[in-house]
């Protein structure tokens, strides 16, 4: 309906002014208002020198469109209101299980890398919340007509992960009896015991290889009960072997106007705004940058159109420089896309939760799920915008009350479900949508509006890769259909509004379901 509306808009401004424009199209504040909402005569006000109201009028007056019922100038917006007909038209394909999915993304190619933790310790819940919004966020985009491949980069190397080694072998000489003096990094959570226990029993003596192994083995089991699925499992440790960490080196060098100077027996990068970053620490060794700009080469040589890192606070220092290295060596940076997932702070009330993976004292994903389940845990972390900070509030996750978002949602699909159950054993048909010109009350008319703007949400959180987006309009469409049936009499109610009122049910029931799936949360038949 929305691009309908555009179209309109466009075409009419390009016969009344030859120009061309990109008008938002939005939904105004009260029905009274109409449906739609343009702003298109602001972006022509300066243009053609009138005021917004009067273009506005002009548009008004000029605009046609088999759908509008009527379209008025107020206070500078184009207002427009859409014909009955077409919502009931709209109503009649809600009902199919392929409801609000597009094409427009024409196959690309995207590539979307998430997670990406440390192989040193189980996943905690700010892996979480970067796991559900990348497996939401991937959902999305193929529903919309993308072609999406899903990548987790093992930072199996260096000495994070030569810690995890080290931390295992002092644990193990502690359990033999032996006193020993932990380093204040050490990692020292229970897990390093299990890991140590299992390292004696198997008679290891790679201590980094198995950690990192044990551990992979841990993030994967937890992930899998996370209902998220990776395409492919990148090991850092594989491409430095392959040698694409010096290659990416030699490439820059190899520039007209090389991008490194020496310094203190360092290699420094100074391409770019900023004063200079090492690359090559004087030992030798790589700093975290240059592998990564490997691994990003890698991911463009694959022929993805476009890249989306989904990384933590504690990566935005280094996007300059990967930025800056890619573009040198003739990458399209434009294609790159990074978002923060920014961090979790787990509360119990009004209390903090503490997490520290070296200290041992945080939560993992699993002992989250134990206490919450995937479907609350999955739904608060998509609530909130990626770039947001946000308080995880385990008694408010377990809640079954309309204060849980997941529960008020879930339960909107579980009260329909018994519903449309109930009518078939009553032998009402639940899916014709004959008689449909029949329902005229405000709820009912609100609710039909409310599921036509499945497809514009499931764009919007496409485009601006913000799957709260939907999570939000779940939690609306619930909240009308609550409302429409304490008001209205459904089964039992006048016999020839029974059926339409049952499809309209249906039809709410299909979105609910299938934007629940899109953010990898079940759809329970009965709550």
């Amino acid at each position: 309906m929305r691009h309908k509306i555009d179209g309109f808009v466009k075409r009419t401004v390009k016969d009344l002014f030859g120009m061309e424009i990109s008008p938002e199209i939005t939904h105004p504040p009260s029905d009274d208002l109409g449906d739609y909402s343009s702003n298109a005569a602001f972006l022509l006000a300066k243009k053609i020198h009138k005021s917004p109201q009067d273009i506005a009028e002009m548009i008004a007056r000029k605009i046609e469109g088999d759908i509008i019922e009527w379209a008025k100038a107020i206070s500078g917006f184009l207002n427009i209101k859409i014909k009955k007909d077409a919502w009931l038209e709209e109503l009649k394909t809600a009902i199919y299980r392929d409801y609000g999915n597009a094409c427009w993304g024409n196959d690309m190619r995207v590539l979307i890398e998430f997670v990406s933790a440390n192989p040193t310790g189980p996943l905690h819940v700010a892996s979480a919340r970067a796991a559900s919004f990348g497996d939401s966020l991937s959902r999305i985009l193929q529903s919309q007509g993308f072609e999406v491949d899903r990548e987790y980069y093992i930072d199996d190397s260096g000495k994070q992960v030569e810690l995890l080694g080290k931390s295992i072998e002092l644990k193990i000489k502690e359990l033999k009896g032996e006193k020993v003096d932990f380093p204040p990094d050490a990692y020292k959570g229970d897990y390093i015991i299990k890991l140590a226990k299992k390292a004696i029993k198997e008679n290891i003596c790679d201590y980094t290889k198995f950690g990192v192994k044990e551990v992979l083995k841990m993030q994967k089991g937890a992930l899998d009960r996370f209902r998220i699925t990776f395409s492919e499992w990148i090991s850092e440790s594989e491409l430095k072997e392959k040698g694409e960490a010096d290659r990416v080196i030699e490439d820059l060098q190899e520039l007209k106007k090389s991008p490194f100077v020496k310094k203190d027996g360092a290699l420094w990068f100074i391409a770019g705004k900023r004063e200079g970053r090492v690359f090559i620490r004087s030992d030798g060794s790589y700093t975290y940058i240059v592998p990564d700009i490997a691994y990003h080469r890698y991911k463009f040589d694959r022929g993805y159109d476009v890249l989306i890192d989904l990384l933590g606070p504690d990566h935005i220092d280094h996007i300059p420089e990967l930025e800056k290295s890619l573009e040198l060596l003739g990458y399209p940076v434009e294609n790159l896309l990074v978002k923060i997932i920014q961090w979790v702070t787990l509360k119990r009330g009004e209390e903090k939760i503490k997490m520290s993976k070296r200290s041992g004292e945080f939560i993992t994903i699993d002992e989250l799920l134990d206490e919450v389940g995937v479907d609350a845990a999955r739904y608060l972390f998509l609530m909130r915008k990626s770039s947001m900070p946000m308080d995880f509030d385990l008694e408010l996750a377990k809640e079954q009350s309309e204060r849980n978002p997941v529960y008020y949602v879930q339960y909107g699909h579980a009260r329909i479900s018994s519903l449309l159950e109930f009518a078939r054993e009553k032998n009402y048909i639940t899916d014709s949508p004959e008689k449909l010109n029949l329902l005229r009350k405000d709820e009912e008319w609100k609710l039909m509006r409310k599921i036509t703007e499945f497809k514009e949400v499931l764009e919007d959180a496409a485009k601006m890769k913000e799957p709260h987006l939907l999570c939000y309009y779940l939690l609306d469409l619930s909240k009308f259909y609550h409302n429409f049936y304490q008001k209205v009499r459904i089964i039992g109610g006048k016999e020839e509004l029974i059926q339409p009122r049952l499809f309209l049910s249906n039809a709410i029931r299909n979105v609910l379901a299938m934007g629940l799936s899109l953010l990898g949360v079940s759809t329970p038949e009965r709550m």
